[in-house]
């Protein structure tokens, strides 16, 4: 059971994903329309694998920049054993992430011994070479990509209407922020924030350096892995650039974006992120574009991210307050 300190951090963290849930379930009463439903989807599923890398970077301070290649693992497992071998869509999604944990885990320990450039170096050769393999011609479809998969059915019930695809993306999104919350406030939560900010002090006081990195390494791949996974069939087709390691960095924009650390932050980064390359015309380049003067800029003057926003507002009210209480002081005084 856990203590009474764990429930208060857990209930502190409780409610910003109670608000985060009614705003998501709330979208679908706006009467979005198909195409703004289509691309609740596409933030909710990116949001869901930035939450995943979050946990790596923010929690541990583990660099990495390869979660495409988790969510392809998670997309194309998913998709090949509900086309392939017809395979129901939770046990095949099941599988899939079973696999990227294994892979997550493997990966995590072979690069224990690197730490920063090097470990987003590796971890970007690792989603590379994950995407060089879906490319090669092959039972996966290659470049081409994988299709017709089956939309996702769960006891029974088909996910075809848009507000179903859309409310089971954000209800996997919500479960995602829950489970990435209890972590943080757990003990094993603690550990982390000590590994990131001091590796030698916290072993110094009995936290197992390897286990943790291992695991929360895993974690994140499993959560990329559940993004790719029920990504995959609510498109009936996907392709490898997806997943490509230009993806890759797009996610760790997000988080940067949302600011280190901040679940939340990359919710709303991802939604910064998917919303401006589907609105920016030009295929993409010019939406790239202005992403890069948008990190520029958050670096110059939000360096926390929007996470950080409310920090801001509060510092800039303060001043505010300040400058009035002086100059009411000063007329006064004449």
């Amino acid at each position: 059971m856990p203590d009474k300190a764990f429930a208060v951090r857990a209930g502190r963290h409780l409610a910003p994903t109670l608000i985060a849930a009614v705003i998501l379930i709330g979208f679908v009463f706006t009467d979005p329309g198909p195409s703004g439903l289509a691309l609740g989807v596409n933030i909710a599923v990116a949001a869901i694998a930035s939450v995943g890398l979050t946990l790596a970077i923010g929690g541990a301070g583990q660099f990495s920049l390869g979660q495409a290649g988790f969510m392809a693992i998670g997309g194309y497992g998913t998709a090949y054993l509900m086309l392939a071998h017809e395979v129901q869509f939770l046990w095949a999604l099941l599988a899939a992430v079973l696999l990227a944990l294994v892979i997550g885990a493997l990966v995590g320990y072979i690069a224990l011994r690197l730490h920063g450039n090097y470990l987003a170096m590796a971890t970007l050769a690792v989603s590379s070479g994950i995407y060089a393999l879906l490319v090669l011609p092959g039972e996966l479809g290659g470049a081409n990509g994988y299709a017709p998969i089956p939309f996702p059915e769960i006891f029974g019930h088909k996910f075809i209407d848009p507000v179903d695809q859309y409310l089971l993306v954000a209800v996997t999104l919500i479960l995602v922020l829950l489970v990435s919350n209890w972590l943080l406030a757990s003990r094993g939560g603690k550990e982390l924030a000590a590994i990131r900010d001091d590796e030698v002090a916290a072993r110094a006081v009995g936290v197992n350096i390897t286990a943790r990195k291992v695991q929360i390494f895993a974690l994140s791949a499993v959560i990329g892995a559940v993004a790719g996974g029920v990504n995959g069939p609510l498109q009936t087709a996907i392709d490898p650039s997806l997943y490509s390691p230009a993806v890759s960095i797009q996610m760790f924009v997000m988080v940067i974006l949302g600011g280190l650390g901040n679940i939340y932050g990359a919710v709303l980064g991802a939604a910064l992120v998917t919303w401006l390359i589907a609105a920016v015309p030009g295929n993409g380049s010019w939406a790239l574009t202005i992403l890069g003067m948008v990190v520029i800029a958050f670096m110059a003057l939000l360096p926390d991210g929007l996470s950080g926003l409310p920090k801001l507002a509060r510092s800039l009210l303060g001043r505010l307050r300040g400058r009035t209480t002086e100059g009411s002081i000063t007329g006064g005084s004449k």
